[in-house]
């Protein structure tokens, strides 16, 4: 029996293959123009300059996971540029935490859904 991590499982194949949509590539092109190729991640602000695997690089990053709905997969709003460092750091962690960590000058979490900002009732 093989061991797969709960990232593994989630992954799905067949979601890949929306990323050879032929509307992909000028939607990604648009996402990074709009967004004027920095990092859109919180406190990052990353130029994004980079090719390939290097820290810059650019990624667009879907913010509601897509699940393999061709419709938000290819909403322009649930896309935005982020730096390769970001998207496989601290958004998959984001992702797989369920919130941002992160606080404000007060010391408040900055994520409205950080278990601190969520209702007790």
């Amino acid at each position: 029996m093989s061991r797969t991590c709960v990232a593994h499982k989630r992954y799905r194949p067949e979601h890949r293959a929306l990323y050879n949509h032929p509307a992909w590539q000028p939607l990604r092109k648009a996402v990074f123009l709009r967004d004027g190729y920095v990092c859109q991640w919180p406190g990052c602000g990353k130029p994004l300059i980079g090719k390939g695997n290097a820290p810059d690089a650019p990624v667009a990053h879907h913010k509601r996971d897509h699940k393999g709905d061709l419709k938000l997969f290819l909403d322009k709003q649930n896309i935005m540029a982020t730096c390769k460092e970001c998207h496989d750091g601290a958004i998959q962690r984001a992702t797989h935490r369920g919130y941002i960590a992160g606080h404000d000058e007060n010391g408040r979490p900055i994520d409205p859904d950080h278990p601190w900002n969520r209702s007790t009732s």
